[in-house]
């Protein structure tokens, strides 16, 4: 049988379709190996979680957010784990001073439609993790509790819907009771009837809405207020001066002081006022003079006694005016003629 040689051309196709699938190859191991080197030295780290969440073999592993390796197995944690899930990796031995026994794992995500990842926070203190060794420090996934708590809160959003749509509370009783709304219209029309007055300008309010003169004269005023506010700042006028003084400054701050040493000595008793405040013997007998006083006036108010019978009895008040009346006439007559009443005799022995 007669061989069939070889063209030249047969051979181009073959070495190109055997350069294709080194390519594929070398491209396969490239992306099977996190995008490193397929050939870089590898090692592997376990890792101990309670929730896993949907974590899946190929997973990336992410040193400070870097690629470093990818998850080979998720499984049941052998005898004496528990209920954990061990967490196979495999990464790229150039990191493994990086991942040390103070190092945390925790499952992360790579965007929204909740793809997970395992990611390494790197730690330059403790011992790094030996091939084959166990990761400390494991926490669960974030995003599940987040979705708990999205959860709960939908939970309780529901039932404060039931209870506004059961006629509950203040809004529930807005959407539910009619007096209420006639109440809450009512307040609407009046509040449009005040828009309404607002906006005409035969009222106050729409003056001083509508009308430029009297905006005028208050941003006259505003400005006329300013002004006096710029002297009293700038020290002009009485009240600058006052605000600027000092000396005055000094002399109502010693005075304060020494209205506060005067309350004090009140408070303590010292002085007449302060034994007036605080004596209660003083008390009683100012109380007591009081007392008598008001007992004295009223015995006067009655009649009794000489004051009282003076106030009251009008014959008595009668003879006096006339006793009154013939001294006053008396003295009159004497300064007229002393001689009449003052007689000298002189003997002589």
């Amino acid at each position: 049988m007669e061989k069939k040689a070889l063209t030249w051309t047969e051979l181009r196709v073959g070495l190109v379709v055997i350069g294709s699938l080194v390519i594929l190859a070398v491209t396969i191991l490239y992306i099977g190996s996190t995008g490193g080197s397929p050939w870089a030295a590898r090692y592997h780290v376990k890792a101990l979680m309670s929730d896993v969440n949907g974590l899946k073999p190929g997973a990336p592993v992410r040193l400070g957010g870097v690629e470093v390796g990818t998850v080979t197995g998720v499984d049941f944690a052998p005898e004496g784990g528990g209920s954990m899930i061990e967490v196979s990796m495999r990464l790229d031995r150039r990191v493994k001073p990086r991942i040390t026994t103070q190092s945390s794992v925790t499952l992360g995500a790579l965007g929204l439609l909740g793809e997970k990842a395992v990611d390494i926070v790197p730690s330059s203190k403790g011992v790094p993790i030996e091939d084959g060794g166990l990761l400390a420090g494991v926490a669960e996934d974030p995003f599940k509790g987040l979705l708990s708590e999205a959860s709960d809160s939908t939970t309780h959003l529901r039932r404060i819907l039931s209870r506004m749509d059961a006629g509950e509370g203040t809004i529930g009783k807005a959407l539910r009771d009619e007096e209420l709304y006639s109440r809450m219209v009512d307040v609407s029309v009046r509040l449009q009837h005040v828009m309404n007055k607002l906006e005409s300008p035969g009222g106050p309010l729409g003056r001083l809405m509508n009308d430029d003169e009297m905006s005028r004269q208050l941003a006259a005023a505003v400005r006329g207020v300013d002004s006096i506010v710029t002297r009293v700042d700038e020290g002009k006028g009485s009240l600058g001066i006052l605000s600027k003084d000092e000396e005055f400054a000094r002399d109502l701050k010693s005075l304060t002081r020494t209205l506060n040493d005067i309350a004090g000595q009140l408070q303590r008793g010292q002085g007449s006022a302060g034994r007036l405040l605080n004596d209660d013997a003083l008390y009683r007998r100012i109380d007591s003079l009081s007392n008598r006083l008001d007992a004295l006036v009223a015995k006067v108010e009655k009649g009794e006694g000489t004051a009282g019978r003076i106030i009251s009895d009008p014959e008595l008040y009668e003879n006096l005016n006339a006793a009154a009346k013939e001294l006053r006439a008396l003295i009159t007559d004497v300064r007229n003629d002393p001689r009449k009443y003052l007689r000298v005799k002189l003997s002589v022995f």
